[in-house]
């Protein structure tokens, strides 16, 4: 490989595909110029770029360059899932247009994430209720 860095311009993302044999997914994209190209990834090099997407998006976001709403995506799906040791969780979210990504969730942070869920839905003057009697308050 030489030492030059060959760098590409997307300018819009036009198709996603998996190869038959699932080694590999074809990119298609508009280049700056408006021409099509195609950028083929392997399966793992992928995985990788899908988590390092998230943070990326954060930075760029924080740095003035926010995504707007489409940064915040529904969720269409997700499966809990014991793993091999009776300790940690598999939590796997699924998005709407398909894509889903599986976490390891240790049973600690599975107790917080219950919590917060059972938080974030209780109605709201429990909730201020409990805030007040945690602040020493009387609600």
């Amino acid at each position: 490989m030489s030492g030059k860095v060959r760098r590409i311009a997307m300018q819009c993302l036009t198709h996603c595909d998996v190869c038959c044999s699932g080694r590999h997914v074809e990119i298609g994209f508009t280049d700056h110029r408006g021409e099509p190209a195609l950028m083929y990834v392997p399966q793992e090099s992928l995985r990788r770029l899908l988590l390092a997407l998230p943070a990326a998006a954060a930075e760029a976001s924080a740095k003035g360059a926010g995504l707007g709403s489409d940064a915040i995506l529904p969720l269409a799906d997700w499966q809990l899932r014991r793993h091999g040791e009776a300790q940690s969780l598999l939590l796997t979210l699924q998005r709407v247009d398909g894509l889903g990504i599986c976490y390891h969730l240790p049973a600690a942070a599975a107790a917080a994430l219950a919590a917060a869920l059972r938080e974030a839905t209780a109605p709201q003057e429990a909730t201020a209720a409990r805030g007040a009697r945690l602040a020493g308050l009387r609600p």
